[in-house]
């Protein structure tokens, strides 16, 4: 199983490889409250991965997760459009594209000793923007 992140803003992006992706989990929440399907509902992904350390110009995209992390509501690059895949047996079995998604959480853990790094993210469709939330599969992964 292998798994991908693309993530386009204002004048930049972030692109995650399979090598540092480890897990993608897609999340359709209802409120705990609700006794039948609710209009307010969230949409979102849960990403867990590798930070792989690389020095050289453009090399660690997950620094650029940490700092889309930081972007504040107000700014209009708060919200991206996120594009998540995940491939099992050469095929590509998910795709999810969130066009307004933006950070709930980010955290990282460094292990200085090792010298290696994971971090987990969490990114959710605006509600008001659910409706254009994607899911696509049963393509090859060359697609």
């Amino acid at each position: 199983m292998a798994n991908t992140l693309r993530i386009t803003g204002k004048g930049s992006s972030i692109s995650l490889s399979e090598k540092a992706v480890t897990r993608v989990l897609f999340d359709s929440e209802t409120p705990h409250d609700s006794n039948a399907r609710a209009t307010d509902y969230g949409l979102g992904l849960k990403i867990w991965g590798k930070i792989l350390f690389d020095i050289t110009a453009g090399g660690d995209q997950t620094l650029e997760l940490a700092k889309w992390s930081q972007v504040p509501a107000h700014s209009a690059d708060a919200y991206r459009l996120v594009e998540a895949g995940v491939i099992s047996a050469g095929q590509k079995v998910r795709d999810y594209t969130l066009t307004e998604g933006f950070v709930v959480e980010y955290s990282e853990q460094i292990n200085a000793e090792k010298g290696v790094g994971t971090f987990y993210l969490h990114i959710r469709q605006k509600k008001d923007e659910n409706a254009k939330v994607a899911i696509n599969g049963g393509f090859s992964a060359e697609s």
